[in-house]
């Protein structure tokens, strides 16, 4: 693909027997917040999830578009359930994770996915506007964690993979301090947990996406929009904007024994803007 538009979330990942892989995630159980949207980050890596045999705990705070969700799992013959839950309240969270594990039997892998963004001057930021941003964005991490850490000491195994930006410990965005700040603290929250939980046998990584094509990269009152999306093509030496199945596929990754020997890390798939080859636009065909 050229990368210049979003692509179909349902139908971009090939069945397992066309990509080479086998379960290798066979009945896990992967409980994943932020999971409705259809050009989403979490419903590409709760399919891609499903195709490799897991079942899927799907959480969110919108119950229609989870539904969808559930079913698109399903439909690759994987066990789903849908959870609704606003992860910026822990007794909600609590519930979610406690309900999950009735159905499933345990949590074995934690991937907080949920998260917002919102467009605000600094100078005109409320403590309510703050709060929320913080609350969702890293609160609901801290939350999930908190409620699924003991099941996973127990157990003495357990991956978490919380969801950072570009924004959170590379760049500045202006009009959205209270984004960097809450993605800032994702990435310190993943090193201190991950120091905690590592003599459990329980990993803690982060990955931290570029530009991709969502819902809430698409919004022109809150993010980039389309055309800002374009803009950026020729400043990413992949010549492409990112799909929500390539941050699905290294989120896989960390969630795999691929990494057992990695914890605290943050994975940034950028497509390699932060080099800052600014030049090769001006010399290169783009």
């Amino acid at each position: 693909r050229a990368g210049n538009g979003p692509a179909d979330g349902a139908t971009l990942i090939a069945p397992l027997e066309q990509r080479g892989m086998t379960g290798r995630f066979d009945r896990k159980v992967v409980f994943l917040t932020g999971a409705a949207s259809a050009t989403g980050i979490g419903r590409a890596t709760a399919l891609a999830f499903a195709r490799e045999a897991a079942r899927v705990a799907a959480v969110d705070v919108t119950s229609d578009d989870l539904a969808e969700t559930v079913e698109l799992i399903r439909a690759t013959g994987a066990e789903a359930e849908a959870f609704q839950a606003d992860v910026s309240d822990a007794y909600a969270v609590n519930e979610a994770v406690a309900s999950a594990t009735e159905r499933f039997g345990q949590i074995d892998v934690l991937v907080s996915n949920a998260g917002i963004a919102k467009k605000k001057a600094f100078v005109e930021l409320t403590d309510e506007e703050w709060r929320r941003t913080i609350d969702v964005n890293l609160g609901g991490a801290m939350h999930c964690a908190r409620a699924v850490a003991p099941g996973m000491i127990a157990r003495g195994t357990g991956r978490i993979v919380n969801l950072s930006s570009l924004m959170g410990g590379w760049w500045g965005w202006t009009e959205h301090v209270h984004y960097n700040a809450s993605k800032a603290g994702i990435e310190g929250f993943t090193r201190g947990l991950a120091m905690e939980l590592g003599p459990h046998g329980v990993t803690v990584n982060a990955v931290a996406p570029g530009f991709i094509w969502t819902a809430q990269s698409m919004s022109v009152e809150h993010s980039v929009g389309p055309e800002g999306l374009k803009l950026a093509v020729p400043f990413v030496p992949l010549r492409r904007i990112g799909d929500p199945e390539d941050i699905a596929d290294v989120v896989l990754f960390l969630a795999s024994d691929a990494s057992r020997y990695m914890t605290g890390q943050t994975l940034l798939v950028d497509g390699g803007i932060t080099l800052g080859d600014l030049g090769s636009v001006f010399t290169q065909p783009g």
